[in-house]
């Protein structure tokens, strides 16, 4: 894969290196400050799908759309009752945006067994040190892992 993207347009490799910055910045922004700041999700989300165009025309930013929608629309489901946050939708959406169709939906699954894995972690830490169980799980790490275990793993980006 990694060779894949070495030879890919410009483009692509810039839209790669700003999903992985808005990661980097969104994990730490949430483990920091419990936000996933709008400065940074929606000019990566802009970005990555101008430059998937540039990089293939109108194919590209409909796979772009199309994965973005794959990510975005189960965790805006989940943000409406307030089970995570909209910064988490817009990370998603990011890494959608850029995985595109199908790779999108490997970027959900592994991003949702992140999650769990991440959540299951954090009770059963809460139940050896004998705390409250938490009320925040920073999900924007699991966005992250979930996104970097399906480039690894060979899930085709567009």
């Amino acid at each position: 894969m990694l060779t894949e993207v070495l030879h890919a347009p410009w483009s692509v490799r810039a839209a790669l290196m700003i999903v992985a910055i808005a990661l980097a910045i969104g994990v730490l922004t949430d483990l920091r400050e419990r936000l996933i700041p709008n400065w940074v999700t929606i000019p990566s989300l802009v970005l990555v799908i101008g430059l998937f165009g540039a990089a293939g025309g109108w194919p590209l930013v409909q796979g772009c759309l199309l994965g973005m929608a794959i990510c975005a629309l189960p965790l805006l489901v989940a943000a409406l009752p307030g089970w995570v946050g909209m910064g988490d939708v817009k990370l998603i959406a990011v890494c959608g945006a850029a995985a595109g169709f199908p790779a999108a939906v490997a970027v959900l699954v592994l991003v949702t067994v992140a999650g769990g894995l991440q959540a299951a972690l954090q009770l059963g830490l809460a139940r050896i040190r004998g705390t409250a169980r938490p009320t925040h799980v920073p999900y924007a790490c699991s966005i992250a892992a979930g996104t970097v275990a399906a480039f690894l793993l060979g899930s085709r980006f567009p």
